[in-house]
């Protein structure tokens, strides 16, 4: 067993006294938030051409 001092204190002072938005606060957030995004509107840009190319009549190829 390694003897070291915990830094649960330390890190919850620091998360509970950020500015940031709750998503954002943790240290990868940023990385999952950005890389969810970029899914959520890739996904919302292919179902609204989808939605274009139906309403317009052409087939899926």
């Amino acid at each position: 067993m390694v003897l070291c001092r915990s830094s649960i204190l330390q890190r919850q002072r620091q998360y509970q006294n950020s500015e940031k938005p709750v998503y954002l606060r943790l240290p990868r957030s940023k990385l999952y938030f950005g890389t969810f995004l970029a899914i959520f509107w890739t996904g919302i840009f292919g179902i609204s051409a989808g939605c274009l190319n139906m309403i317009k009549g052409k087939k899926a190829t």
